[in-house]
């Protein structure tokens, strides 16, 4: 299981539930992202949020 970072950060109250999370990325990486979630018509943290339910959804099986 992850460690919870140590932060004195308050985090903000979302209605959704979602956190934030800061991930380093090579930029080569992140420049694929923001192109690819641009084409299918989503943000970002979308693209993201997808790509990452169905690597562990696949993890599982």
């Amino acid at each position: 299981m992850a460690k919870a970072a140590k932060t004195s950060v308050t985090e903000s109250k979302r209605r959704d539930g979602r956190k934030a999370m800061l991930v380093y990325m090579r930029p080569e990486l992140i420049e694929a992202v923001k192109d690819a979630a641009e084409a299918g018509d989503e943000k970002a943290w979308q693209f993201v949020e997808r790509a990452v339910t169905k690597a562990l959804r696949s993890k599982k099986a």
